[in-house]
C-alpha cells in the first residue's frame, strides 16, 4: 500500500479509521463544551490488497460530541492510544504517536490529504446516530419497518447501520474498494451516555 505519509500498518489503518469514524490522541477543542453524546464501543478495520495478505487492525473507540465539534479517540485492545480525531469550527486535527499532528480545513479534507482517498468522515456526526446526513450522492437507500435508515452509498461507501438502541445504531459497517483495496469498518457500539 501506498500512502502519502510514512507510517506502518497501524498508523494508516488508524487513520483510515479516524478518518472513517471515524481518532486519537489529539487536545480537544481550546474551548471545552459541554459533551452531549458520547457512544462508546469496539471497532476492526480490515484492508485487504491485491496479492497481499489481509492487514487488520481492531481496537475500542470513545466519540464525544459536543456542541462546538466532535471528537473520536482509539485505542488498542490492551488500551494503548492509536489515534484521536478533533473536529471544531477551525477544522480538523489528527494526532497519533506514529506520525505528525496533521491538520485540514474538515476531517474530509484531512483524510484526503493522508490517504489520498476521499472519505466521507464529515458524515460521522450523522452516521454515529443513524442518519445520513447532508451531501449529494446518496443511493442504494434501505429502511427497517420502522423507517429507520439500514443502509445507503454515498461518495463510493456503502453504509449499514442495525441493532438501533435510543441514540442509533449499535452497528455499523463501511466498507468500500478503495484503488483496489478492499476496506471494511466495523463499530459496535457498547455503550452510549447522552
Amino acid at each position: 500500500m501506498k500512502f502519502g505519509v510514512k507510517m506502518g500498518f497501524k498508523g494508516v489503518a488508524s487513520l483510515v479509521v479516524a478518518a472513517l469514524l471515524s481518532a486519537c490522541a489529539t487536545a480537544p477543542p481550546a474551548v471545552q463544551a459541554p459533551v452531549v453524546l458520547e457512544r462508546q464501543g469496539r471497532f476492526a478495520l480490515k484492508v485487504q490488497s491485491p496479492y497481499e495478505q489481509p492487514k487488520a487492525v481492531q481496537g475500542n473507540f470513545r466519540w464525544q460530541q459536543s456542541q462546538l465539534g466532535w471528537v473520536m479517540s482509539l485505542s488498542g485492545p490492551m488500551g494503548a492510544t492509536l489515534a484521536r480525531l478533533s473536529v471544531d469550527d477551525s477544522g480538523a486535527l489528527l494526532q497519533s504517536p506514529e506520525a505528525p499532528d496533521q491538520r485540514a480545513s474538515s476531517a474530509t479534507a484531512l483524510l484526503q490529504k493522508i490517504l489520498g482517498e476521499p472519505v466521507p468522515v464529515d458524515a460521522l456526526q450523522d452516521w454515529i446516530r443513524g442518519r445520513m446526513g447532508e451531501g449529494q450522492g446518496i443511493t442504494a437507500v434501505t429502511r427497517d419497518e420502522s423507517g429507520r435508515v439500514t443502509s445507503f452509498k454515498q461518495r463510493g461507501w456503502t453504509v449499514t447501520f442495525a441493532r438501533y438502541d435510543d441514540v442509533g445504531p449499535t452497528r455499523m459497517v463501511l466498507a468500500n474498494p478503495l484503488r483496489g483495496r478492499e476496506v471494511e469498518l466495523r463499530l459496535v457500539v457498547d455503550a452510549s451516555i447522552r
